[in-house]
């Protein structure tokens, strides 16, 4: 079930599904340069990462409060891959209720961070671990972990649920979390 689209004020009360381009318009292209836990630079993933920029928009909250404390910053850094991860260029971010708990410091979470945690989008770069795992640049996926207002996300590669061509991205973010939620109401 969606919503309707309403303001951010209105986040306490609504469910909502926003495509990323409305939330967090624009983009700077630079080049990420990746390092292995040894510092050497890792040239196998070079190809992938070209289009991926240093820094991303994002949703942070800084510090815990009422709505106005999730802030769109324009220079966030962009997450860094750890082993058996995919990082995943998010078209739609879900809005779920439980985010204004985190936004509100009724359930704790280190500060800063990125709002959400439901997402859906393309696969932009994969570990080797997440390769072996069968998940590959241009998945189109959705997932349920933190950080989804964000252009971009880390995710771990068991978190992945792969979308099939035909179904809608935002019908399938809209059902990571409710569909979840449903299942469990049923058991």
């Amino acid at each position: 079930h969606r919503s309707r689209k309403t303001p951010a004020a209105d986040l306490d009360t609504s469910i909502n599904y926003y495509p990323l381009s409305t939330m967090l318009s624009g983009l700077t292209r630079t080049t990420l340069t990746l390092r292995s836990s040894t510092g050497a630079i890792c040239e196998k993933y070079a190809r992938f990462f070209s289009d991926i920029p240093a820094t991303m928009k994002a949703a942070v909250v800084r510090e815990v409060g009422d709505a106005d404390a999730l802030k769109v910053e324009n220079d966030f850094p962009v997450p860094e891959l750890k082993p058996g991860q995919v990082l995943v260029k998010n078209h739609y971010a879900g809005i779920n209720f439980i985010d204004t708990y985190h936004r509100k410091g009724l359930y704790a979470r280190d500060l800063p961070f990125v709002g959400g945690q439901e997402g859906g989008g393309i696969v932009t770069a994969v570990t080797d671990e997440a390769s072996a795992q069968g998940i590959s640049v241009g998945d189109r996926v959705a997932y349920s972990v933190f950080g989804s207002y964000a252009q971009y996300t880390a995710v771990p590669a068991a978190k992945i649920l792969p979308v099939f061509e035909g179904v809608g991205m935002d019908v399938v973010t809209t059902c990571v979390v409710q569909g979840v939620i449903s299942s469990l109401h049923q058991i």
